[in-house]
């Protein structure tokens, strides 16, 4: 029985290790890329099974089953170690964010699969070449008459894949906090769609502008954000930032597509840059995508690649930005953020920064997860335009986690004008 149990230990030990492996080192693909999503985001169940296999070792210690015995508890500690960063540097970054957090969240947090989903209300905001593209809504639940304001939403995909309705926790969250949410259909087929898939963002912009007060609703058109995941995220900035521009129309008469603010999720912000510095194809084949979304490469269509990357986009009338990025990001590298807030910073444009630690592409879908509830205080006081509470010079990621320097250590309050990143 003891040799059974401290096999069992060394097995749960192994596993432990091998999830807890996942938060430090890269994924060799986009299976184990995914995996470490849920291992960052819930490391203490990486703890828990470190702790479980730890004790079957020590109780089972004999001598005939020493050596698997340490075996497994140096596996366990390691594990244990490692497991324990994450949450420990999300505490840490809480702190310094002023946000408290819930362990009980925490403990029932949960993928936000439910989507894509059928919206208690859909409308159509545009019908091209008789397809209909349509809005999810999820009205503000605040209770006053007042007009609220309102988010509008891209999803990710690689500009190829995903749909309405992907993170629709997160929307109803918004919703629950005075918020009248739109999550944008777009279209991905056929491409190259940069045309198509921005002149949709915008035209839904546009319509929400139009459709201001309904018997469902009623927006605060001044009072409008854009916001995106990924691609999605990508697609947020550039829209946000190109109203009027003719190379750039909306696929609707939409006269006035500007809004107020723009919430970047971890997206591409300098094509030209992830071109060259692309993700391991195994895991993310970023440059086919780039070529997908743009219809070539830097070689044949460079002009295009400059165009449609935001950092080039950047002038001092940009609405305020707030960026989110994980340390981790084996999808789209932190440094997209990073040159991102450079531009902004050069231009003047009040933005801020939400760099977490160890956190993966897509971290925010462990909905209740730490990482998640440190973005949920923080996206809501930049939509409130409120000051965040200033980081040490450190910023939010450790230097051995850093793709490049930031553009300014001092932290500065994020009502400013300065555009230094908080």
């Amino acid at each position: 029985m003891s040799r059974v149990l401290s096999i069992l230990g060394l097995v749960l030990a192994a596993v432990a290790a091998a999830a807890a492996a996942l938060i430090i080192f890269p994924s060799p693909s986009k299976t184990l890329a995914l995996a470490a999503i849920l291992a960052g985001e819930k490391s203490l169940a990486i703890v828990a099974l470190a702790v479980v296999a730890a004790v079957l070792a020590l109780a089972s210690s004999r001598p005939g089953t020493r050596g698997l015995a340490e075996l497994a508890v140096l596996l366990s500690l390691a594990a244990l170690v490692v497991a324990l960063i994450p949450a420990a540097q999300a505490l840490r970054l809480a702190g310094e964010r002023r946000v408290d957090l819930s362990f009980g969240r925490y403990l029932g947090s949960k993928v936000d699969t439910e989507g894509p989903i059928t919206a208690a209300k859909t409308v159509t905001y545009n019908t091209v070449d008789g397809r209909a593209l349509g809005l999810d809504v999820y009205v503000s639940r605040s209770g006053s008459s007042a007009p609220s304001p309102a988010i509008l939403v891209a999803h990710g995909g690689g500009w190829s894949a995903g749909e309405k309705g992907d993170a629709s926790l997160f929307s109803g969250f918004l919703a629950d906090h005075g918020f009248t949410v739109f999550d944008v259909q777009y279209r991905m087929a056929p491409q190259p769609n940069w045309q198509s898939a921005t002149g949709d963002l915008k035209c839904a912009v546009g319509w929400v502008k139009q459709h201001a007060s309904t018997p469902e609703w009623n927006v605060d058109t001044k009072r409008l954000t854009l916001l995106g995941r990924s691609a999605g995220g990508h697609l947020a900035l550039l829209a946000g930032y190109t109203p009027g521009d003719p190379k750039l129309r909306p696929s609707c008469d939409a006269p006035d597509t500007t809004v107020e603010s723009v919430v970047d999720f971890y997206g591409p912000t300098d094509l030209l840059w992830g071109f060259s510095n692309h993700a391991a194809p195994a895991v993310y084949d970023s440059r086919a995508k780039e070529v997908g979304f743009i219809g070539g490469t830097p070689e044949t269509s460079g002009d295009l690649y400059r165009l449609l990357s935001p950092t080039g986009r950047v002038t001092p009338s940009a609405p305020r930005t707030l960026l989110i990025h994980g340390g981790r990001d084996q999808f789209v590298a932190l440094t997209h953020s990073e040159l991102m807030a450079d531009k902004l910073h050069e231009a003047g444009v009040r933005y801020e920064t939400l760099y977490i630690p160890y956190a993966q592409h897509g971290f925010d879908f462990v909905f209740g997860g730490f990482s998640e509830q440190i973005v949920e205080q923080v996206v809501l006081r930049f939509l409130a335009d409120q000051p965040q509470a200033a980081p040490p010079p450190s910023d939010e990621l450790l230097p051995e986690e850093r793709n490049k320097p930031t553009p300014d250590a001092a932290a500065t309050d994020a009502s400013s004008l300065d555009g230094k990143p908080n």
